[in-house]
């Protein structure tokens, strides 16, 4: 939780707006008797919604609260995904079984969320035939055209081919 909110006496607005611990709305009271309302009950006076006009206050337990929240953003933490750049390099002149066992690596990254970037290096004659890495770099994306899409089309830099592929979560 990045910040704490207020309760009971740290609240600063005059007349808030009070629900009480069963989630119905007792209507707007001055601070102090909206307090003492919480003591009354032997909980907390909240404030949930502090832009709102008047503030939004709740009676409820203020540790209960806080731990309900902070629970609530772990939970939230875990179900996010963050992907991962991951690299792929291969040779102009790879091999067929190299090359299944590659696109079996780059099929799992997909399925894992993840973006791949395939490289191709062009050495030394190879750079005069870039044309056939485009050739296995169009074999790599036609070939996994049903779980992936194309981020970046395939480019060459320099001695390098590249082509970056994104997880299609509609297809796969």
């Amino acid at each position: 939780m990045r910040y704490l909110p207020r309760a009971n006496h740290r609240i600063r607005a005059k007349r808030v707006k009070v629900i009480d611990d069963k989630g119905q709305v007792l209507g707007e009271f001055h601070i102090k008797e909206a307090v003492r309302m919480a003591r009354e009950k032997k909980l907390d006076l909240v404030e949930v919604a502090p832009n709102a006009r008047p503030p939004v206050c709740k009676i409820l337990d203020f540790g209960k609260y806080v731990y309900e929240k902070k629970r609530q953003e772990r939970a939230a933490r875990k179900r996010q995904h963050r992907t991962v750049a991951r690299g792929m390099r291969m040779s102009l002149r790879i091999s067929e079984h190299d090359y299944q066992v590659k696109l079996a690596k780059i099929k799992e990254f997909l399925e894992d969320g993840d973006r791949v970037k395939v490289t191709i290096r062009l050495r030394g004659r190879e750079m005069l035939h870039a044309d056939l890495g485009f050739k296995v770099l169009d074999k790599v994306i036609s070939d996994l055209d049903n779980i992936s899409k194309i981020e970046s089309p395939a480019k060459r830099e320099h001695n390098f081919l590249h082509v970056t592929l994104l997880p299609d979560k509609k297809r796969s």
